[in-house]
């Protein structure tokens, strides 16, 4: 996948966490997508579709139990230390605002997206496995109480 649309998902990421969380993550590596390995124990999935373009596909966005409680904590001005429905409502809400941000710099690029209402999945070892092979990469990041991923599977753009 071309590194200026990762680089658009990695500040997309980046912009929410620290507007909305107070919180400026810690930015790993970027991988090919490998849908053996969980993502998270609470994922938020936004579609992403241009039928005009024929460009489909979807985002990410999955957190390990500790890092959305530090994240939820820091969004709520609460101590938050288990899954529960408000976790789970501010994972659909951040996987929303990522996308958002990212298509915004897309639309820059030409590439204009219309986006799905985002749904969350919780649960333990939980992977998501596209309906593409490629292009799909997962992008690590890290707060202070754990790891969090976004990943990218897009068709019709590279």
């Amino acid at each position: 996948m071309d590194e200026k649309i990762v680089s658009l998902f990695i500040d997309a990421t980046l912009k929410v966490m620290e507007t909305m969380a107070f919180v400026t993550p810690t930015i790993g590596e970027t991988l090919d997508w490998d849908n053996a390995n969980a993502v998270g124990e609470v994922v938020g999935i936004v579609g992403l579709t241009n039928e005009a373009d024929n460009i489909r596909g979807f985002m990410t966005v999955g957190f390990t139990e500790g890092s959305i409680c530090q994240v939820v904590s820091n969004m709520l001005g609460e101590d938050i230390t288990k899954l529960c429905d408000e976790v789970r409502e501010a994972v659909g809400e951040i996987a929303n605002m990522i996308s958002g941000q990212a298509r915004q710099g897309l639309s820059a690029k030409g590439i204009k997206l219309q986006a799905s209402l985002p749904s969350v999945v919780s649960g333990k070892d939980l992977t998501v496995d596209g309906i593409f092979k490629n292009p799909m990469v997962m992008i690590k990041f890290a707060v202070d109480n754990g790891p969090f991923e976004v990943g990218i599977c897009m068709d019709g753009i590279s």
